[in-house]
């Protein structure tokens, strides 16, 4: 009896350990909608857990590539966010607002800096190892860009 607590206070505090990590870094994708088009969106991001209930986070975003007619649009973005967080065991549950650069090239070109947000949820699957989904909400001049996404994230310190 006294190893199966031991084993599982041990379990649980490398679960937390690990989604409340110093640095960590990931990818996802997913799939977008702009301007009544839809598109696969892909990226990266790194952060830092600075307290055990908030981070921040730095992303780099493919947002997706969007016809028009015989014209073509590609949407790229590198973003900054705070990174509210809790963790319910297993699962770490998070929200995230900031601010974005992002840039049009193709059909329509432009750039510009917007907020943007995001939801989401993670599950550690084994130590150090997150699997997660989330919900993210790109303005971009007068549209947004919509999103639900899959993300692996590796939690190192």
């Amino acid at each position: 009896m006294k190893k199966t607590l031991l084993a599982l206070a041990l379990a649980s505090v490398s679960v937390t350990a690990s989604a409340d990590s110093w640095i960590y870094g990931g990818v996802q994708a997913g799939s977008a909608d702009y301007r009544g088009e839809s598109s696969t969106v892909y990226g990266a991001h790194i952060g830092t857990g600075i307290l055990p209930f908030i981070g921040l986070e730095m992303g780099a975003w493919n947002l997706g590539s969007y016809d028009f007619g015989s014209e073509t649009t590609d949407v790229t973005s590198v973003n900054f966010a705070v990174k509210p967080s809790i963790e319910l065991g297993p699962l770490h549950v998070y929200g995230k607002a900031g601010m974005h650069s992002w840039e049009a090239d193709g059909y329509r070109k432009d750039d510009g800096v917007d907020p943007f947000f995001g939801l989401g949820v993670e599950y550690n699957i084994i130590p150090m190892f997150t699997i997660g989904a989330g919900y993210n909400n790109f303005t971009v001049g007068d549209e947004n860009i919509d999103f639900a996404s899959v993300n692996l994230t590796v939690h190192f310190l």
